[in-house]
């Protein structure tokens, strides 16, 4: 059966980091896979390396250009008729809707779209966010069957009329890989930064509060920030000899904002960036609280990754994250926009211990029973055949 992928961008995400894991682990004796995305990036680099037939010659970029577009989807066409896939898997808004509907123009048997995210969750103007919606669920229409990573992402669509069973749910898996210990994280990690490497060597009672993510005004690091300066101005009083440092690894559009808040606030020694770091997994277990304070998610894989790591979790109630995430059994929910929220979470983990190790144990069992990689990949085959 041959199932041809398409995806917007060729970055790395949390949509291509689907991609991926759906390419290499489809059994190959019963499936032929080709990904295409736009632009030769991190994502067609990873499968030509594992073997997969992988191609950044899609011709769509993730802004809307009318002219471009048009262009973009004749090419698309063209593709399809020269591919002839059994089955056509469409990945992120912009490629969605255009590819589903190339698809039934050239009469593809299966068209599959998996949301990630859906596009009207973003800041966006009142009426871009209708817009957005109709055409998701135009793609919805058009589309044979659309996965949804999360219940949360489904249920914001499912009402709308002609698509009540054309939705279902596989969350994303993960594989239970070997990562660096405790003491080895933050050794690799201090390599990056000299402040940060003199601060782990000289704090006696130091604790690191760490978040992946792209530096984007989504993840919602401003109330993060604000948080941590109110909980180290009161450490200073009452704990005067810990250090407490937060981590944010990743890099992206909105960095100058980030650092210009830090400076704001004078927290300037207890923030580090550290940039994008491959594989940033193997690193999670040099926190000792891993944070999401998120505005919006479909189902994050670096939440599955920090639960995997047995890592105490803090995270917004945002789309998919609840459905990970048990309140006050496997982690601790908070609202978004709420830095104090944030900050009595973290004294909540400070001066309650033994409720670290457990809800760390809790996480840990959950992730590895309920999103393996083995389940999303039998789940979405059954949605193939």
């Amino acid at each position: 059966m041959k199932v041809l992928i398409l995806i917007t961008k060729s970055n790395w995400g949390g949509a291509q980091r689907y991609v991926y894991d759906l390419a290499t682990n489809l059994p190959k004796n019963a499936f032929d896979i080709e990904v295409m995305a736009g632009g030769g990036g991190i994502l067609i680099e990873k499968l030509l390396i594992a073997g997969i037939k992988a191609n950044g010659e899609l011709p769509v970029g993730r802004d809307v250009n009318i002219f471009k577009d048009i262009k973009a989807f004749f090419r698309l066409i063209s593709i399809l008729r020269e591919k002839r896939p059994d089955i056509l898997h469409i990945n992120s808004s912009k490629i969605g809707g255009l590819g589903a509907l190339a698809g039934r123009i050239t009469r593809i048997p299966k068209i599959i779209f998996t949301t990630h995210g859906w596009a009207f969750n973003e800041n966006r103007s009142l009426f871009s966010k209708i817009l957005t919606k109709c055409l998701h669920w135009i793609t919805i229409i058009l589309s044979h069957k659309t996965i949804s990573v999360s219940e949360a992402l489904k249920n914001q669509m499912e009402n709308w009329p002609f698509i009540k069973d054309k939705i279902t749910v596989i969350h994303n898996g993960i594989k239970n890989e070997a990562i660096y210990s405790k003491v080895n994280a933050r050794f690799e990690l201090s390599k990056i930064n000299p402040i940060f490497y003199d601060i782990l060597k000289n704090s006696k009672d130091i604790t690191i509060i760490g978040s992946v993510g792209e530096l984007h005004h989504i993840k919602g690091y401003e109330y993060a920030l604000t948080g941590l300066k109110n909980l180290i101005d009161n450490f200073k009083i009452s704990h005067p000899n810990k250090k407490i440092i937060y981590t944010i690894i990743s890099d992206g559009e909105h960095k100058v904002y980030i650092e210009n808040e830090i400076k704001s606030l004078g927290i300037e020694k207890s923030v580090f960036l550290l940039g994008r770091i491959p594989d940033v997994y193997q690193y999670l277990k040099a926190f000792d609280i891993f944070l999401m304070p998120s505005l919006s998610e479909g189902l994050p894989y670096v939440l599955l990754e920090a639960g995997l790591a047995s890592l105490p979790i803090i995270a917004t109630a945002v789309g998919g994250i609840p459905e990970i995430i048990d309140d006050m059994e496997s982690g601790v929910l908070i609202q978004s926009k709420k830095a104090k929220e944030i900050q009595h979470a973290i004294e909540f983990y400070l001066n309650h211990k033994k409720m670290q190790k457990e809800y760390a144990t809790a996480i840990h069992e959950k992730i590895l029973k309920e999103f393996s990689i083995e389940k999303m990949i039998n789940e979405t085959m059954k949605v193939y055949s």
